[in-house]
């Protein structure tokens, strides 16, 4: 029966661009948690995070401060992983799976949307 319903093209252009864009934030995060055990590296990377997530947090969207807060919050939780590396690598781990977890979820209602389109 739900399949009769009309798609509204915003919520599946709103859920096409959060699966793309969480997916892909999920990768990196993984990524740079990687990236993280190598001394050097790892601290410039921390910094640059840093640094861009205090440049988003300033952004006039909405989508700008949600970016800014959660690469802020990667680049502390980078430069934890000099002081306590253990449990910030296990946050950077655990955000990453859950953002790589709610794109596909995202990603997964995109493409049923579009099922439901045709």
């Amino acid at each position: 029966m739900e399949s009769n319903y009309p798609v509204d093209p915003k919520n599946l252009s709103d859920k096409g661009t959060k699966g793309v864009m969480s997916t892909a934030a999920g990768i990196g995060m993984l990524g740079v948690n990687a990236l993280l055990g190598v001394p050097v590296v790892g601290t410039v990377i921390s910094a640059g995070l840093l640094a861009l997530g205090a440049i988003g947090l300033f952004g006039k969207t909405k989508t700008d401060k949600a970016s800014g807060t959660v690469l802020a919050a990667a680049g502390i939780a980078g430069i934890a992983t000099l002081f306590v590396p253990g449990v910030a690598h296990s946050l950077l781990s655990l955000g990453g799976i859950g953002l790589l977890g709610y794109g596909v979820f995202n990603l997964f209602g995109f493409l049923k949307g579009l099922h439901r389109k045709k």
